[in-house]
C-alpha cells in the first residue's frame, strides 16, 4: 500500500473517471491524496505528442498545463519531483482512426513506474467497462468486438454490415449491464467490492487462465499481451472487457491486503 505521498491522477476524459475515481475514493481507497488532471484525448494522440525520432521526450506536467488553464492553474506550484506517484488512466480505444496497437506497446512499457515517468492503466474497451457487469458467471466470458472500420478482416466479413451497425459501447453497455450500475453515484461500498473482485478475478483469467483473485501483481503490458494474443486477433477482433480501476486498486493495496478486503464480505471466488 502507497503511503500518503502526493500523487497525480491523469484522466483520458473530464466526465466518466473523475467520478469514477471520486466515488471509489470514498467507499474503498479512502481520503484523496491525488491531484487530478484531464490529457483530454485519446492515448494515440498522447503518443504522438510525446514520440519524436529518438523516442519519447516528455515533461508531463509542462504538457498539461499546455493542455488546458485548468491544468495549469492545479499545477502552477508543481514539477515533476513534486510527485512520488503519478498514474495515467486510458482507454484501449481500438476503433480510433489514429489506433495502433505496436503504440499502445510502447507506451505501456515506457509509463511502467509510478515514480518514474508514470505507470500506464488500460481500461478494454473503455472507461465504461467498470459498469459493464450483469453477475460474477456472465463477466467472466464478457467479451466485445473492438477495431470496428479497423477491423483487418472487415472487407471479406460476411457480417461486416451488422458489425458496423451495432451499437457504440457506450450504449452497449446501458443495456447489457446490471441496471442498478447506470448510477455511478449511487454505488456503495459492496457494489465496489463486487466489481473490485470481478474485474481482479477476470485479469487473472486473461493472464493465467485462472479464475480467482490473482496472488501476484499482475502488469498492464502483460494484460495487453494476451489481450492481443487471445481476443484482438481473432478473425473478429474482440477485447476481454476489463476496468482499469480495480488493477489500480491492486497496485496501491497489494494481493493479501485486496484478498482480505474483499474476502471479508464474502466477494472471494
Amino acid at each position: 500500500m502507497k503511503t500518503k505521498e502526493k500523487t497525480l491522477f491523469i484522466f483520458e476524459g473530464t466526465k466518466t473517471e473523475d467520478k469514477l475515481v471520486e466515488r471509489l475514493e470514498c467507499n474503498f481507497l479512502g481520503k484523496s491524496h491525488a491531484i487530478k488532471c484531464v490529457f483530454d484525448a485519446e492515448i494515440y494522440q498522447l503518443y504522438r505528442m510525446i514520440k519524436d525520432d529518438d523516442g519519447f521526450s516528455i515533461d508531463i506536467i509542462s504538457l498539461l498545463k499546455e493542455r488546458s488553464p485548468n491544468n495549469a492553474e492545479l499545477l502552477k506550484n508543481y514539477n515533476r519531483d513534486s510527485f512520488a506517484y503519478i498514474y495515467l488512466f486510458f482507454d484501449y480505444d481500438a476503433h480510433s482512426t489514429l489506433a495502433d496497437d505496436s503504440k499502445i506497446k510502447e507506451l505501456l512499457s515506457f509509463f511502467n513506474d509510478e515514480t518514474g515517468e508514470g505507470m500506464l492503466f488500460i481500461s478494454y474497451p473503455m472507461v465504461e467497462a467498470i459498469r459493464h457487469f450483469k453477475d460474477i458467471n456472465s463477466f467472466k466470458s464478457l467479451s466485445v468486438k473492438c477495431k470496428r472500420n479497423n477491423c483487418p478482416n472487415i472487407y471479406d466479413c460476411p457480417n461486416r454490415k451488422e458489425c458496423l451497425d451495432e451499437p457504440h459501447y457506450k450504449q452497449l453497455v446501458s443495456i447489457d449491464s446490471r441496471p442498478q450500475l447506470s448510477n455511478v453515484n449511487s454505488y456503495s461500498t459492496t457494489i465496489w467490492q463486487e466489481l473490485i473482485n470481478a474485474h481482479l478475478c477476470k485479469a487473472n483469467y486473461i493472464v493465467n487462465n485462472s479464475f480467482e483473485l490473482p496472488v501476484n501483481i499482475i502488469s498492464q503490458e502483460k494484460i495487453f499481451s494476451k489481450q492481443i494474443e487471445n481476443y484482438v486477433n481473432r478473425h473478429c477482433p474482440e477485447v476481454a472487457v476489463l476496468s482499469a480501476l480495480p488493477l489500480y486498486v491492486l497496485n496501491y493495496y497489494g494481493c493479501l491486503k485486496i484478498r482480505e478486503m474483499l474476502s471479508d464480505e464474502g466477494f472471494h471466488t
